[in-house]
């Protein structure tokens, strides 16, 4: 079972602000309701992820009819596409990058980039930066005022500080770890826990951090953490081929490369007809992707 149907992390989206959506008895699936404002104005959809049992699977698509489409994040490592076209999905495909943790250290290692995250990783070595897992609060609540900051540049919202606690506190399905200059906070990040695979779900650092290569350090110690904890896979957390040269994500997407993984499908099964046809507007006119916004 995937870490987005447990428990943990239901209780945890809920103390972020989400509404659960009952699809199948009141605990059986996680999903949530979200709401998309566009040039339609807005509308109300529902979102799951790691959903796989074909009962469910049905009543999700069932319910999903009161909404203006609804959608499921394959679990990457494990899905069956038979089964989600056969029930009445739809498939559209998102990707992110995998990295093989079955290789040595030596080989990770010697796949990193050489002249960008393996030096950068090595530099941060020299600069004495700390790789330290989050284990106080107030360690948690610095973390979560970088992430503010970079999320506000990146133009984005992102999660609030309950769901980070809630999983910090309540649960095993999260890891949070920092970057630390001297006892100063300057990079972090929140990686999820799953059976066969971990996923870097959040990031974050400030100027100093990328200045002292902080993050390229991150990503090294993460493979691992991930490694050593008999994963099969570290999951980068996702990756856009429809950026473009000069746009953020573009640039996201070549840091990530850096690392030696394989960019893989992560597929999106969606209900109706409506989620494939707005990303299809907005892969070809870009300009709908910046009034499009999801809640």
């Amino acid at each position: 079972m995937s870490i987005y149907q447990t428990d943990e992390w239901k209780e945890a989206m809920i103390a972020g602000g989400y509404k659960p959506v009952d699809i199948f008895g009141s605990d059986k699936v996680v999903a949530f309701e979200n709401t998309v404002k566009a040039f339609f104005g807005k509308r109300k959809i529902i979102v799951a992820r790691g959903i796989s049992n074909h009962e469910h699977l049905r009543a999700f698509l069932n319910i999903s009819k009161k909404y203006f489409y609804g959608t499921i994040a394959a679990k990457v490592t494990d899905y069956n596409d038979d089964i989600f076209k056969k029930i009445g999905f739809r498939r559209v495909d998102d990707y992110t990058i995998l990295i093989d943790l079955s290789k040595t250290e030596e080989e990770l290692w010697h796949n990193l980039e050489k002249k960008s995250a393996r030096w950068g990783a090595k530099t941060a070595e020299k600069n004495t930066l700390v790789f330290e897992e989050i284990k106080d609060v107030l360690d948690l609540k610095d973390f979560y005022s970088l992430y503010k900051d970079t999320a506000a540049s990146g133009g984005f919202s992102g999660k609030n500080f309950e769901f980070l606690y809630y999983l910090f506190k309540h649960t095993n399905i999260a890891k949070m770890f920092m970057i630390k200059n001297g006892k100063k906070i300057i990079a972090g990040g929140v990686l999820l826990i799953d059976k066969d695979y971990t996923i870097l779900d959040i990031t974050a650092s400030n100027e100093e951090g990328y200045k002292l290569q902080a993050m390229p350090f991150l990503y090294w110690k993460l493979i691992l953490f991930s490694k050593n904890q008999g994963k099969k896979y570290f999951d980068l957390g996702g990756y856009s081929k429809e950026a473009r040269a000069g746009e953020k994500t573009y640039k996201i997407n070549k840091f990530k490369e850096e690392f030696g993984g394989g960019v893989v499908e992560q597929p999106i099964y969606t209900t109706n007809w409506k989620y494939p046809f707005l990303r299809n507007l907005m892969r070809k006119f870009r300009i709908i992707k910046k009034f499009y916004t999801k809640k």
